[in-house]
C-alpha cells in the first residue's frame, strides 16, 4: 500500500522502492540481455577465430579499455636551454 500525504511525497516510514531495488524495464532489459550472451556463449570462441587479423585487433583494442586503465600522454622538453649552465663539475688530479 503506498501511503502519500497531500503534496503527493510518500509519508513518513512509507519511502517506495526500496534503495538499491531495479525498476521494471532495467530489470526486463537486463534479463534479455543475458539471454542473448547465453546463447553467444557457445559459439563466441568459434566466431573470433573466423574474424580477420584486422578485426581481432579491432576486437582487442576495443576489449582492453575496459580491463586496463588509459595512459595519458605526456610531451617532455629535455634539451636543456642552450644559454643556462646547469652544472660545472671539477676533478682534482694529484701528480707524481
Amino acid at each position: 500500500m503506498v501511503v502519500k500525504n497531500e503534496k503527493g511525497q510518500f509519508a513518513k516510514g512509507h519511502g517506495g522502492k526500496p534503495k538499491g531495488a531495479l525498476n521494471k524495464k532495467t530489470l526486463a532489459n537486463k534479463e534479455r540481455i543475458e539471454f542473448v550472451l547465453s546463447l553467444l556463449d557457445d559459439t563466441l570462441e568459434e566466431d573470433i577465430m573466423n574474424l580477420k587479423a584486422k578485426e581481432r585487433v579491432e576486437l582487442w583494442s576495443t576489449l582492453q579499455e575496459f580491463i586496463r586503465p588509459k595512459l595519458q600522454r605526456m610531451n617532455l622538453d629535455i634539451t636543456p636551454p642552450e644559454d643556462k649552465v646547469t652544472k660545472i663539475t671539477f676533478e682534482v688530479v694529484k701528480g707524481n
